[in-house]
């Protein structure tokens, strides 16, 4: 890491008011972390095994006729008003009959303003890369959602801008190429000093493509941001850019809980990524508001650390709950994340915002969701009575929750090359619509 501390101080400005934040809002979070109860959680949906069955019965039929819907786009503009009227109420059956989510959920998820958000960024990400893959693109989109979350938590309209594509574009592009492992440290560190160059506001000149796109999105940022105007947003891109750099620690094969901070790099990581999405958001951020999004980010980096203990494992990437793995069961620290998970959350700041309690359940609602499908993952780690317990509040069965993304994946690139040679993604905007 000395490449870092080289440059650290001509870039990093510890004394900002993000840098300030981050330091501050870290050592409340992992004081939360570290307080939190590890006594099983209040969960209060469970389903037996003929729940179960039921709800994959309806997933699966949803999910078939989705896809058979897909496939029969019309050419004639005529017969797609038909078209769409059917698949429109192919997804209100699903959701009337489901308890997974409520209408006034599904009425947010798949607002007129979400969907048109995401369909221009759909457009401009293959515009910017037509090479860019699924996974990339998913990853994208994700931290796009993300952000449309944000402008709704801040009684925004969700929409889309050239900073929000930028800043989640950047995703794939530094946050794939930090975890590569066929690039060497050295290398990472490298272009990762002419990156912080650029996010600080230096006349840098690109060395390779990598870097012209890099570039290239910081500079549509700066369309819409000034400078000296919004000083906290280029802040908050430089911070989650060095909590990036210090997630590099975590690559180490058997590393130690005493020999690196782990979770608090793993807390500055996920964290300054949120917190970042919120400033791009809103230009500048309450004390409060930015607390909250902090932690949210906190919540999400350790949710998807829960989900990629197998990878991480496999790679040689250190997160406390790789760390744990294999070593101790994971009952405990997975009863913390989901405390953890309702504390912030109950907790939230609250505007004057008629949905802000839907969507204050749909993201506790969502995340838990997501610490149950890891757990479903990662059964041996975990012991006997703990994973039969927490089974009773599966939405599915194990197996069916294991194979469930696999399945929609298969699916989905079957139907990747158009029907009538219009684009799979472009055909599901179009239903979506109203």
């Amino acid at each position: 890491m000395i490449l870092v501390e080289n440059y650290k101080d001509k870039i990093f400005n510890d004394k900002s008011k993000v840098s300030k934040q981050v330091s501050m809002f870290r050592d409340f979070f992992l004081k939360m972390w570290w307080d939190g109860s590890k006594e099983f959680p209040v969960l209060t949906k469970k389903s037996d095994y003929w729940d179960k069955r039921n709800k994959e019965k309806q997933t699966d039929k949803f999910i078939n006729e989705f896809v058979m819907n897909l496939e029969l786009f019309p050419e004639d503009e005529a017969n797609r008003i038909i078209w769409k009227r059917n698949i429109k109420s192919v997804i209100d059956n699903f959701f009337e009959q489901s308890d997974l989510i409520t209408m006034r959920e599904k009425e947010i998820l798949l607002s007129d303003e979400l969907i048109e958000s995401t369909e221009k960024f759909i457009n401009e990400a293959k515009e910017f890369n037509s090479n860019i893959s699924f996974e990339e693109l998913s990853q994208a989109l994700r931290n796009l959602w993300i952000i449309n979350i944000i402008q709704m938590l801040l009684s925004k309209d969700p929409k889309f801008t050239a900073a929000i594509f930028s800043y989640s574009m950047l995703y794939p592009y530094t946050d794939n190429f930090l975890d590569s492992a066929d690039i060497s440290k050295t290398d990472k560190l490298k272009i990762n000093e002419n990156f912080a160059l650029k996010l600080s506001g230096k006349k840098v000149i690109a060395n390779n493509k990598y870097e012209e796109n890099l570039f290239k999105l910081v500079d549509k940022i700066e369309g819409e941001y000034n400078r000296k105007e919004y000083p906290n947003v280029f802040d908050s891109l430089l911070c989650i850019h060095g909590a990036q750099i210090k997630s590099l620690t975590q690559q180490k094969k058997e590393i130690g809980p005493y020999e690196s901070d782990i979770l608090g790099i793993s807390f500055e990581k996920g964290g300054t990524s949120v917190l970042a999405d919120a400033y791009i958001v809103n230009g500048d951020l309450s004390e409060e508001d930015a607390k909250f999004f902090f932690g949210y980010g906190v919540l999400l980096q350790l949710c998807d650390d829960l989900q990629d203990i197998q990878e991480d494992l496999k790679n040689g990437s250190m997160t406390i709950f790789s760390i744990l793995a294999n070593k101790w069961t994971l009952d405990n620290v997975t009863n913390n994340l989901i405390n953890f998970t309702v504390n912030l959350l109950d907790n939230m700041p609250m505007s004057d915002n008629d949905n802000i309690y839907v969507l204050k359940d749909l993201i506790k609602k969502n995340c838990i969701q997501l610490i149950l499908f890891a757990i479903a993952k990662n059964k041996k780690l975990y012991s006997r009575a703990y994973f039969k317990r927490m089974e009773q509040h599966f939405p599915y069965r194990t197996r069916y929750m294991n194979n469930q993304f696999k399945s929609l994946k298969r699916k989905y690139s079957k139907i990747k090359e158009s029907y009538n040679g219009v684009d799979t993604a472009e055909i599901i905007m179009y239903a979506l619509k109203s």
